[in-house]
Order: C-alpha cells, then sequence, then structure tokens
C-alpha cells in the first residue's frame, strides 16, 4: 500500500473507531429487568458477589448477606435497575463511566422477598461453565491453607483485585509496583516461557509446542478475572504464536489489532486507565526494542523500567494528578524479585494444590509473603514517594507529551544532553503550571453526603486549611474511606500535598470521621480543635506521638492566621458545661480575600445567644447555617442580629434528619441558598475583590463585587 493510502486507511480506522467510542456505545439507560440469571461471581475477602445478565445487559446483583445463588439460578422478576449515582464533587472519579467501562448497565437489589423467585435452574452457558471451573478452582486453593498468602495467590494466578486490602493497596500504589501484583504482560510473558520450556523438555515438535501454547493460554483468559492488559497480552502472544509458523513478527500490527477488538467489544475500554497504560508502554517497549534488546538482563530491565515510566508520565497526570519520585528505582528492585522468586512460586503452588500443600512449604509460603507485603508496607510508609500535580492545561499536556518523546528518543540514541533538556523543560512545565493560579483565594464546600468538610486554599501563598472532614460507620474496615472518594481526590486534583491547619469543629462522627485516614494520607502541619469537647480524649487517645505535638488549642489560640487567611474563634470562649458535642462547637469567623466567612459546625441557638451577647453584631458575607440547617441552629434572632448574603447548608441527599429543615429555610429565605444536598460542590474564588460562585449542579454561577467600605 502506498504512502497515500496508508495514510487514508488510518484515518478512516481512526473515524470508524471514534465513532464507536462517542456514538455507538450510547444505550438507553435500562431501567426495568424481566428476569435476571446469576452468571459469575465477584469475590472478596468478607463473602461472595453476584453477577448477572437480562438480555443483552450485565448487572451487578446485591442480595441479603449470607446468601449464595448458584450460577445458572434464574430469578423471575421484574426488578428495577438502579445506576450509580452522578459524581457530586468536581473531581474526574465517574462512577456512572466506570460502570460503563468494566462493561456493566445497573444494579439490582434483593430482598429476602426478591429470593422466593429464584427456584429455576437454567441451562448452562458456556461463559457459565468457565464461572463454574473458576469458582472450584478458587474455593480449592482458599481451602488449602489457612494462611492469608491464599488470597495472594489467588490474586497474582487470576488477577482478583478485590483480594487486596485498602493498606496494600496504597502501598503498592505509592511504589509504583501496582501492575506486578495482579495480572499483567509481564505474568503473561513469563507463564508463556515456563509453558514453552515445560513443553520443550518433552522434545515436541515447535509446532505442536506452539499450538499447546495457544490452547493453553486461551484457558488461562477465560479463568482470569478481565483486564485490558491481561487480553492484550494473551491475544498479542497467541497472534504471534499464530504468525510464527509464517516467519513473520508484525508487532505494532499485532498490538493495533488486539487494542481494535477490545476497543469493539466495549468501546468504553478507552478510558480505563489499565488499558492506555498498557498499550501506551507497550508500543514505546516494542518501537525502542533495537536500542535495548542487545543489553544484559540488568540493562534490559533499566531501559525497559525507565521507557515505561517516561512513556506513561503524561496518562498518569491526566488520570491519577500524581507524579512518581521512586517508582523507576522500585521496579527495579521488585522486577527481578517477583520475577524470578514469586511468580515460580506460584505456579509450583498451583500444581501442588491439587495433591495437598506440605506443611512445610504451606510454613515458608506464610513467611515469603508476609515478608515481601512487609516490605512493601515499611517501604511505602518510610517516605514520600509521589507528589500531587494539579490538573493541567491542555498546553501543559501537550509540552509534557513533546518533553517525554524527546527523552525516550534520547535515552535510545545516548543523547544525555538532549534528554536533560527535555528532563529540565518537563519539569519547568510542571511547576510553571502548579504556579500559575487563576485565584487569590478559593473556599470550597465539598460534598460528603450527611456532613461537614470545607477546603480553604490561599493560592498564593501556597496554603491549605480543611475546616472538618466528614465521617461515615464503616461496618468492614477495608471498605474504601468516604475521603477516598470526596476530599482527598480533591485535594490531589488540585496539587496539594499537605494541608497546614486542620480545624475539627467538634468530634461528632460526620464531621472527624475521617481525620484519622486523612492524616495518615497528607503531613498536616497543626490541628485546630477544643479540648474541652467530651469526646476530645477517646479521639486524642490513639493518636501518634508526632500528631499529637501538632495539636493546638483553640481555647488557648482564639485567633490564627495561615498565610493571608484568618481566623478569629467567636465561641466558645470558656469550657461549656454539656456532654453534647454539639454544644461545644467551635464557631470561626474567617477572612479570606475581601471576604468573610462564619462557620458554625454544629452549634445551636444557645451558643449563638452567647456569641450574640460577647459580640454583638456578626456581619458575614457567607453563613455555614448551623447543625446542617436543623431547627435547633440558625434561630430568627441570629439571622436578624448579623448581615449574611450567601447561606451554606452541608447536608446528605435525602437524609433521614430532614435537613434541611422548612423552618431554617423559612428564616434565611433572603439569602442565597447553596446545599450539598442540591448543588453538590460547592465553590467561592475570590480574586481582587471580586467572588465568584460555582457549583456541581443546578448551576448558579455568577460573581459579585466588594462594595467600598
Amino acid at each position: 500500500m502506498g504512502g497515500y493510502g496508508y495514510l487514508i486507511f488510518h484515518i478512516t480506522l481512526t473515524a470508524v473507531l471514534t465513532t464507536a467510542v462517542f456514538i455507538l456505545s450510547e444505550r438507553p439507560q435500562l431501567e426495568t429487568v424481566q428476569s435476571i440469571t446469576i452468571t459469575e461471581y465477584k469475590y472478596y475477602r468478607e463473602g461472595l458477589g453476584h453477577m448477572g445478565e437480562a438480555d443483552d445487559n450485565s448487572l451487578d446483583v446485591y442480595v441479603p448477606d449470607g446468601i449464595e445463588l448458584p450460577i445458572g439460578t434464574r430469578c423471575a422478576g421484574p426488578f428495577p435497575v438502579e445506576q450509580p449515582e452522578a459524581t457530586r464533587n468536581f473531581i474526574k472519579y465517574d462512577a456512572v463511566r466506570t460502570m460503563k467501562v468494566n462493561g456493566m448497565d445497573g444494579r439490582i437489589y434483593m430482598d429476602s422477598g426478591d429470593l422466593e423467585r429464584c427456584r429455576s435452574q437454567t441451562q448452562p452457558t458456556l461463559h457459565m461453565k468457565i464461572a463454574q471451573a473458576r469458582d472450584a478452582y478458587m474455593r480449592k486453593v482458599l481451602a488449602s491453607t489457612a494462611h492469608d498468602y491464599k488470597y495472594d495467590i489467588l490474586t497474582l494466578s487470576i488477577g482478583n483485585k478485590s483480594y487486596i486490602t485498602s493498606e496494600f493497596f496504597d502501598a503498592l500504589q505509592k511504589l509504583g509496583i501496582y501492575h506486578l501484583y495482579v495480572i499483567s504482560g509481564t505474568h503473561v510473558a513469563f507463564i508463556g516461557a515456563v509453558i514453552f520450556h515445560i513443553l520443550n523438555r518433552f522434545r515436541l515438535e515447535v509446532g505442536t509446542i506452539r499450538i499447546i501454547m495457544m490452547v493453553m493460554l486461551l484457558l488461562f483468559l477465560a479463568l482470569n478475572f478481565p483486564s485490558p492488559s491481561v487480553f492484550r497480552a494473551v491475544l498479542m502472544t497467541i497472534t504471534l504464536l499464530m504468525l510464527s509458523f509464517t516467519r513473520h513478527r508484525p508487532y505494532l500490527t499485532v498490538i493495533s489489532l488486539s487494542a481494535i477488538i477490545q476497543i469493539v467489544m466495549n468501546p468504553w475500554i478507552v478510558y480505563h486507565a489499565g488499558f492506555q497504560l498498557s498499550y501506551l508502554t507497550t508500543f514505546a517497549i516494542v518501537l525502542s526494542k533495537n536500542y535495548w534488546m542487545h543489553h544484559g538482563f540488568i540493562g534490559q530491565l533499566i531501559s525497559i523500567t525507565l521507557i515505561a515510566e517516561i512513556s506513561t508520565v503524561a496518562t498518569v497526570l491526566m488520570q491519577f494528578n500524581e507524579l512518581s519520585i521512586s517508582g523507576i528505582v522500585m521496579n527495579m528492585v521488585y522486577v527481578p524479585i517477583f520475577t524470578l522468586v514469586f511468580f515460580p512460586m506460584v505456579i509450583f503452588y498451583n500444581c501442588l494444590v491439587f495433591i495437598g500443600i506440605p506443611q512445610s512449604v504451606d510454613f515458608l509460603y506464610a513467611l515469603m509473603f508476609n515478608n515481601l507485603k512487609g516490605s512493601i508496607v515499611y517501604l511505602a510508609d518510610m517516605m514520600t514517594h509521589r507528589i500531587a500535580v494539579k490538573n493541567l492545561s491542555a498546553v501543559a499536556l501537550i509540552i509534557v507529551v513533546i518533553a517525554s518523546y524527546r527523552m525516550i528518543r534520547a535515552l535510545c540514541l545516548r543523547e544525555m544532553k538532549s534528554f536533560i533538556l527535555s528532563l529540565l523543560a518537563l519539569i519547568t512545565t510542571l511547576v510553571t503550571s502548579d504556579a500559575i493560579h487563576q485565584y487569590d483565594v478559593t473556599v470550597t464546600m465539598v460534598d460528603v453526603g450527611q456532613g461537614d468538610a470545607f477546603v480553604l486554599t490561599d493560592h498564593m501563598n501556597d496554603r491549605t486549611i480543611l475546616i472538618d472532614t466528614g465521617g461515615r460507620r464503616y461496618l468492614n474496615p477495608d471498605s474504601k474511606k468516604l475521603s477516598d472518594q470526596t476530599v482527598l481526590p480533591f485535594l490531589k486534583e488540585a496539587g496539594i500535598n499537605n494541608i497546614d491547619l486542620m480545624i475539627l469543629s467538634h468530634f461528632d462522627l460526620d464531621h472527624v470521621g475521617e481525620a484519622k485516614h486523612i492524616m495518615e494520607e497528607l503531613d498536616v502541619e497543626q490541628i485546630y480543635l477544643n479540648p474541652f469537647d467530651p469526646s476530645f480524649k477517646e479521639w486524642y487517645a490513639d493518636l501518634s506521638t508526632v500528631q499529637k505535638g501538632r495539636v493546638v488549642d483553640a481555647m488557648e489560640s482564639p485567633e490564627i492566621e495561615v498565610g493571608a487567611i484568618s481566623i478569629r474563634k467567636l465561641f466558645p470562649v470558656s469550657e461549656v458545661a454539656s456532654d453534647d458535642s454539639n454544644q461545644h462547637s467551635l464557631v470561626l469567623e474567617v477572612s479570606a480575600g475581601a471576604y468573610t466567612f462564619l462557620f458554625t459546625g454544629d452549634a445551636d441557638m444557645e451558643g449563638e445567644a452567647q456569641i450574640m451577647e460577647r459580640h454583638g453584631s456578626v456581619h458575614a458575607d457567607v453563613l455555614k447555617l448551623g447543625h446542617h440547617g436543623s431547627n435547633t441552629s440558625t434561630g430568627e434572632a441570629f439571622i436578624k442580629n448579623g448581615t449574611f448574603t450567601y447561606g451554606l447548608v452541608s447536608a446528605g441527599v435525602d437524609n433521614r434528619y430532614g435537613h434541611p429543615h422548612d423552618e431554617v429555610m423559612e428564616r434565611t429565605a433572603h439569602l442565597e441558598m447553596f446545599d450539598t444536598s442540591v448543588h453538590g460542590m460547592v465553590r467561592f474564588n475570590i480574586k481582587d475583590g471580586v467572588m465568584c460562585v460555582d457549583t456541581k449542579f443546578e448551576q448558579k454561577n455568577h460573581c459579585i463585587k466588594k462594595r467600598a467600605e
């Protein structure tokens, strides 16, 4: 094919795939299904989850705890199908898109009464038979030992990521070696090499070995949990084995073919971070192979690791807003350990599991995996491995892409001067982007459901204050934390690596429940609180010595400044004789830019009366209504005594308390009201005396200018 024909072909192909992604993938939202058939399981440490199919739709099926429906069970409907709630904060995570990326169409929730209609059994399809085989294998492994390393064996054998605890997941992410602990191209290459070596020992024909390898790799892919990297690696290996009969090695064509097949199967997969990273690294490594393949093992390891890290910089910044400091070193440490020690251990264990695990082997495996995981967690906690980088502009991203390409090219050609210049260009772009700010100060009401969390950012002085953290109860300690879905991703996308001041208004769970987790994830310089709160001692008891040393007594420090943000405590002025934590709430007057905010925590009308008695009229541009808009706070006298323009309510959607209460809304009807249960996240952006407000939902964006005094 000529040059122009080649170009036209690829432009046409790109256009077709783009159409598939952005047009053909859209289907009407599923509302009801008449029946559902259980087709496979999801596996967690605490139990099983169910997945089902209804016509052409794949659905998550939630049943009462302790209930296990056999694969093939058919439940007669109708069943309403629920969709994930839209993300309520200005963050990248999108639950609806994530569901589509995973090939799901919704969720069904069954109660005990619905289970009475789950009596019939369908003829198992090939998909169900594979799921049954996977289930039998997993139960065999889980029953083979009492030690927790059985979960690691299954994670490294068939890619069940749900067995990874949140603490260990964070450690893997920090070190940049998460790809080693789930099935990836490295695993597939190793498995292929082992299969070839074993079959070759039987002196089989090379053609026969290739056919057997293709069949075994297909079985391996079928038993695995879906993963773009595994699909790519297996499909590429099988295609190359088939082409080996013709002595051709069209690597780029094979890579492209595997990507096209995945996109045709599920166009939404292009949004999957694993899909993007897998293909980027593979393309970069294949295109540069002539420059590193002649090196020894160590040289190849260093070259491949560097190329993989550099080629994915832009994607990692777009997807995760972070830059790795130690990823290259950690990969060079752990890739050989996994390749030479733990991958062989996993394969050996899978051979033994069907004949019985000797006690000595069981002990050795427990010791080895405990030490491996211990070292990973220790190194993750020892230092900062990743830094947050705020969302980059399109221009900055283009520069990062060009600089990354130039760095890889310079590595391949051994042009160190060009490499250093490109690296400096990349660093300069990131530093400059982080230093340029559109506003002086931003005050953000984070939607944490039924609770409070406010982020105050002084952009000019690079200072951050967090007032309360939100919180909820966790039945399972390994459950994903609320702050991991709200406050922390928001801070990361803003490029915030530490909190200068954490203010805890009082010690109710919905205000401080996430404080300790946030302190584990980010460095918090000072913690401002009321030590006379009746719940303080219990909360304070299990803080580390370092964290205890950062506590600031609000009763002894009624005024505090962080950068250009000034804080004055209006209440309480002394210890309150009450066992109710709400009555100990800090009430803070915060000056940010030219505007004043009044944060009232859960203070009640009695506290408001004391504030008026001591301070007289309270003047603030923005009032955070007390106790989420409860009728025990924000009294008529307090409203009339002050001058407020905006009102803020931080409450959960359809919360069981009925917040905000109607009588409070009537008292504050003259205020421009923003409510997280209606508007989602709310931001006040301040610059040069102008304050602009924007919200996630029901946009009421507008700006006001501060009147001259």
